[in-house]
């Protein structure tokens, strides 16, 4: 039974990590190359296995530690995609819409939902 308190959190958490999987399997089909399974297997981690873990006070310090790895090892190799192939004409609009940084933001917005299931385990182990 999932945490009522942590509901939400945990599902939003859940739908951004399977949107994040399918766009990138959408974008980069593993079928193309090797190096695209390892995103489609961190994103199926992060999207059908995390939201359990997160569920039990114990497991959701792991699924905290492995969703912060997750998020900054993609943050990293998105950031490093756009540097290696910016737009041609590099204007603040282009930096914004025409590299990776909305797939980087979307990414980002799992850091604050991880943290408030994290707190509210914490609450409990201080209040126990």
């Amino acid at each position: 039974m999932i945490k009522k308190e942590i509901l939400y959190p945990n599902l939003s958490l859940a739908l951004l990590s399977l949107g994040g999987l399918l766009l990138h399997i959408r974008i980069h089909p593993p079928s193309e190359a090797a190096i695209y399974w390892l995103p489609a297997i961190i994103g199926c981690v992060c999207a059908f296995i995390l939201p359990f873990m997160f569920n039990y006070s114990t497991p959701a310090r792991w699924a905290f530690l492995i969703t912060m790895i997750s998020v900054i090892g993609g943050v990293i190799t998105m950031a490093d995609h756009s540097i290696e192939n910016p737009p041609q004409n590099i204007t603040f609009l282009s930096i914004i819409l025409r590299t990776t940084f909305p797939d980087i933001t979307i990414l980002l917005a799992k850091v604050p939902l991880a943290l408030s299931i994290l707190k509210f385990w914490r609450s409990i182990e201080v209040k126990a």
